[in-house]
């Protein structure tokens, strides 16, 4: 079919204007608006649509012209196809006249695996309905085509994983807020499986067109049917082995795969946990364990459930498997309606209550699903058990959120798909102020009557908007400093995902500077970060170019580039834990004056307590002439531990009056998990001059006890460590420690 008769049907003009508007629609939206991932899937979905009716419509139109000549069919219809795909790559391509394409090659490679196949399969999809359907042709392609893209919920619903290969999508991540996505491996791998199936489909048509028009004899009918049917029986059996063994493959992934590759299981009265047996053991191991048990039940009480199936966790030994198996590499998650948890190992402590919350309230969530009616409530119920969140209590945050400008709408917040709209910080913390607020004023019987789908009106006789501006008085009544605005600003006004420039390509550039950097490969990861920056400003590249700087001993760059963009209006605010870096390079070069100006800028902020020991710990060295130099490359030099502690060892058997290096010595060796030698060092330290080291020492000394199953003298000391804090936040956070010793007490004399 040549061009000009194609353009003379009105439905095949109808489809490529259709095809047009959806390609110049995405001209003008964020992350659609140039040759990447989230484009490619929407054409795919766009395109195999039309692709598969124009086939139909096409077959109908030549009136048995091609009975019995399916190539003749095929190649007939490379121009509709074509047209559906170069129309839309053509536009694209031309927009990035207007918008930076980040990169095109690698763009240009997810088009060829994501629409490509997908118009190729949606085509032979169509031409076996055309010659085994005489009526309702299109009807049947189209509900065909929709089974396949409900295959994507069919697959993140009912096992552990959040990402779906899907042969019209090729790829769904999930709605995670994971910004890198590297998945062309795997892809290429699925997609030689979609383009097996497509060819086994014409195949199939190719047979029973065949079969229904032969003419000739039947030995001259039979032999080209037989070549068919062994060819499609091969590329069948790729698909059914792609489709065996797709856990092994990465291409899906089941609660026996995960557990498999995670090694470890342990049972409990409320929950089965697998975990990674290789990082994963002895006390350590215990302490999880009982963590489960000691949380669930502070949960059951609390929210007045009994929840009587076991929970399953998953543990996961780094993001980087968390990612492969499930998805959500930095993000853990809960699947309710499965009873299950996917944590990171390393984000237990923190984010274990969180999630777990979500599977708990699932007793009085919405029926099947077991969850909440709309994310504001999920989200906002789990973050209002917290009660507390970067170092501040919720409504206090909640006022940070309005300080600095930002006010969205609060009941979209808690519409069926507002929450996701809003930055997650920003959405988290708000939705968490307002739950705790409902909760602690009217109760939280009418809150669980609320979570699982009752009207705000009947359950509260006010309406959301009331109940809404009832909060923003009670949550306007905190006074703010200029540190706390500071804060604010560095941990919300961040651009969403939908505002970053080249964001997937950006975030895959810093990951693997992260790998690098983490490699001590330093001049790579400064090549790398180069590269990133050649894009967009991203703050994580800023931060880890200084870094490498730093690590690379070019101090004087370090000091010139982290200077011009903390002078930037624009980003400066999201660049606060550069001055930890930029100090460091101005300690380098001797302007130790500078470097405690810079130190006293990150710590008037308290963007948490971590981040007040680095500052502190360096304003303690910088006010000490004796450490200034004795201490300079134990913080501006790449040593490694073993050097480090020499360097500490040496100063404090020198006679070193200050106890600082003493505290640095024990912090390193409780890092390093040598908790008997970090308690005798800590324990030489009659008292930290600044409060916060004195916290902090206490707190470590406890945790040393606590991994080393003295729990007793854990107590003692975060007791000790209640006479130290500045914010009562804190204490907080330190009674929840006390309550978890005082349960592993309880359960080691269950033991006896």
């Amino acid at each position: 079919m040549k061009l000009k008769q194609f353009l003379s049907y009105r439905s095949h003009r109808i489809a490529l204007l259709l095809v047009a508007v959806v390609s110049l629609a995405c001209t003008q939206i964020p992350l659609f608006n140039y040759l990447g991932f989230e484009f490619s899937a929407l054409i795919a979905v766009v395109a195999s649509l039309l692709a598969g009716l124009l086939a139909i419509s096409m077959w109908r139109r030549s009136q048995g012209e091609y009975n019995g000549k399916i190539v003749s069919f095929t190649l007939q219809c490379n121009i509709a196809l074509g047209l559906l795909l170069a129309l839309p790559f053509v536009i694209i391509t031309a927009n990035a006249l207007f918008v930076k394409n980040c990169s095109f090659l690698h763009g240009m490679l997810l088009f060829l695996l994501i629409p490509v196949p997908a118009v190729l399969l949606a085509f032979s999809m169509a031409l076996v309905i055309s010659v085994l359907a005489e009526k309702w042709r299109k009807t049947w392609f189209v509900l065909l085509w929709l089974l396949i893209l409900l295959h994507i919920l069919y697959v993140t619903f009912t096992r552990p994983q959040i990402f779906a290969f899907n042969p019209i999508v090729g790829f769904f991540p999930g709605f995670t807020y994971d910004e890198s996505l590297e998945v062309i491996n795997r892809l290429l791998i699925y997609r030689a499986g979609t383009l097996a199936l497509s060819l086994a489909l014409i195949l199939l048509a190719m047979m029973i067109d065949r079969r229904r028009n032969r003419e000739s004899g039947q030995a001259a009918g039979h032999q080209p049917i037989k070549r068919h049917l062994v060819v499609m029986s091969v590329l069948l059996a790729a698909v059914v082995g792609l489709f065996l063994f797709s856990d092994e493959l990465g291409l899906s992934s089941s609660e026996g795969s995960i557990s498999t590759a995670l090694g470890g299981r342990a049972e409990t009265d409320h929950f089965l946990i697998s975990y990674p047996d290789s990082a994963l053991k002895g006390r350590r191991l215990s302490h999880i364990i009982q963590l489960h048990e000691f949380t669930f039940d502070r949960l059951a009480r609390t929210l007045r459930v009994n929840p009587r199936r076991k929970i399953h966790t998953f543990l996961y030994t780094s993001a980087e498997q968390k990612g492969r198996l499930i998805g959500a590499a930095g993000t853990n998650i809960a699947k309710p309606w499965l009873w299950q948890l996917h944590l990171n190992l390393s984000d237990v402590e923190a984010s274990f209550q969180h999630e777990l919350t979500h599977v708990v309230a699932a007793e009085f969530g919405f029926p099947l699903f077991r969850i909440g009616v709309n994310s504001g409530l999920i989200e906002g119920l789990a973050t209002a058990l917290e009660r507390t969140r970067y170092g501040e209590h919720l409504h206090r945050l909640a006022a940070m959120v309005f300080a600095v400008g930002l006010d969205p709408d609060m009941e979209s917040l808690f519409s069926l798909s507002g929450f996701v709209r809003a930055h997650p910080d920003v959405g988290y913390t708000l939705a968490g102020s307002f739950c705790r607020y409902l909760i602690d004023r009217y109760g939280l019987r009418r809150f669980k009557l609320l979570y699982r789908g009752g009207d705000y009106a009947t359950l509260y006789n006010k309406g959301i908007s009331t109940l809404l501006h009832e909060w923003r008085q009670y949550v306007n009544r905190y006074e703010l400093s200029d540190g706390e605005i500071e804060k604010a600003a560095y941990l919300f006004k961040r651009p969403s995902i939908f505002a970053k420039e080249c964001a997937r390509v950006v975030a895959n550039a810093n990951a693997e500077t992260r790998v690098l950097l983490a490699q001590k490969k330093y001049e790579e990861a400064l090549e790398s970060t180069t590269r990133s920056l050649s894009h967009t400003m991203s703050v994580e590249a800023v931060l880890q170019r200084t870094n490498a700087l730093v690590r690379l001993k070019r101090y004087r760059e370090a000091i010139e580039f982290a200077g011009e963009k903390l002078r930037d209006s624009t980003i400066r605010h999201s660049l606060l834990t550069l001055k930890l870096v930029l100090g460091d390079a101005l300690w380098a070069v001797d302007s130790a004056r500078a470097a405690r100006t810079t130190y006293e800028e990150l710590l008037r902020t308290h963007l948490s307590l971590s981040w007040d020991e680095a500052a502190t710990v360096r304003q303690e060295a910088l006010s000490d002439a004796s450490l200034v130099r004795d201490l300079n490359p134990y913080f501006t030099t790449d040593l490694a531990d073993s050097a480090r502690e020499e360097l500490l060892g040496k100063l404090i058997s020198g006679g070193q009056k200050n106890l600082l290096p003493r505290y640095l010595l024990a912090r390193e060796l409780a890092s390093n998990e040598r908790f008997e030698e970090a308690v005798r060092e800590f324990d030489g330290i009659s008292r930290m001059h600044a409060a916060v080291l004195e916290q902090l020492r206490q707190q470590r000394i406890a945790r040393a006890y606590f991994a080393l199953g003295k729990y007793q003298k854990a107590e003692i000391h975060y007791w000790q460590s209640l006479n130290y804090v500045t914010e009562d936040v804190q204490a907080l956070q330190i009674e929840e420690k006390l309550k978890f010793c005082e349960w592993m007490e309880n359960y080691l004399k269950s033991l006896d």
